[in-house]
Order: C-alpha cells, then sequence, then structure tokens
C-alpha cells in the first residue's frame, strides 16, 4: 500500500512538473496566442456579408446582434437584439443614432478566440471599415454619433486596415 502511494505521488509532481516548465517552453517554441492581432480572413468574411446589408434589418438576419442600453448615469448594459438571427454567422454589435444615422459592428473578441481582435465597421453611408485591436468580450465603443464611435477607434490601441489590403 505504501509503494503504491509512494508511486502515485511521483507521478503526480512528474506531471505538476512537466505542466509547469513545459508549457512556458511550448509557448517559446510555437509563440502564445497573441491579443489583437486580428484576422485578415473574418475581416474578408464579414465585409463581404456588411456589404450586402443596406440597413440594420439586413445585418439582423445575417448577425447574432446585440447593443448596449443606457442605464444613466454612465452605466450600460449589453442586451442581446431579439429581432437578430440567433443562428448568424457571426456577433455584431448595433448603434442606432438618435438623428437616423447607425452602425453595425461585426467582431471577434481577443480572449479564447484565434484570430480575434477583429472588428469590421459597416454604415447607413456604406463604408466599411476594418480595425485590428484588443477585442474584450462584446467591445464597448462610445459614441453618441457615427463620428464620435470612429473617433474612438482612432486610440492607438487600434489599427485601421486600409481596404486596398482587402481587394483582389
Amino acid at each position: 500500500m505504501k509503494v503504491k502511494v509512494q508511486r502515485a505521488a511521483i507521478v503526480i509532481l512528474l506531471g505538476a512538473v512537466g505542466f509547469f516548465f513545459g508549457i512556458p517552453l511550448l509557448c517559446r517554441v510555437c509563440g502564445p496566442p497573441s491579443l489583437g492581432t486580428g484576422s485578415y480572413k473574418h475581416a474578408r468574411l464579414w465585409r463581404e456579408k456588411l456589404a450586402t446589408c443596406d440597413s440594420l434589418d439586413d445585418v439582423r438576419r445575417q448577425f447574432r446582434c446585440g447593443k448596449y442600453r443606457d442605464l444613466s448615469g454612465g452605466s450600460y448594459e449589453y442586451v442581446e437584439d431579439p429581432n437578430a438571427n440567433k443562428d448568424g454567422i457571426a456577433r455584431a454589435l448595433v448603434y442606432e443614432f438618435r438623428n437616423g444615422d447607425w452602425l453595425a459592428m461585426a467582431y471577434a473578441s481577443s480572449h479564447n478566440t484565434w484570430g480575434g481582435g477583429t472588428v469590421v465597421t459597416r454604415d447607413n453611408r456604406g463604408d466599411i471599415r476594418v480595425f485590428f485591436g484588443h477585442v474584450c468580450g462584446d467591445p464597448f465603443v462610445p459614441g453618441e454619433s457615427l463620428e464620435e464611435v470612429y473617433a474612438a477607434f482612432a486610440d492607438p490601441r487600434w489599427k485601421e486596415i486600409p481596404a486596398a489590403e482587402f481587394d483582389d
């Protein structure tokens, strides 16, 4: 009995040592998953899909949509859009501004998503823009207008990818 317990302890100890030394070595060899690197594959797909959307209803038919609801006092809550396709190709935030403008933002979180850190926007003017940066869950990009939301992407943590990089 004593020998079995000793063997089990040795196996557990060797497993722990292998895990704690093996993971850093693996990350050095393969590289750790990086946050905010973005994905040209995601960006191309979402640009194509968003280009076919002439309205928020079109966006809702193709994407799993949500939006932030203002709770007042600077607090916001993410809510699913009940009118959106629950089986859509990707998640998208939708913005509806007081002046009638709208914006749809398809995205992939940087966390637990290979190629995450990708945001593709489409607005009512027909502009489609791609940004790579750190996307934390459902990204909150503040703004009361298209201009204010796009100004938030001027932050150095975001890199806008020129449309020419996607043209075939």
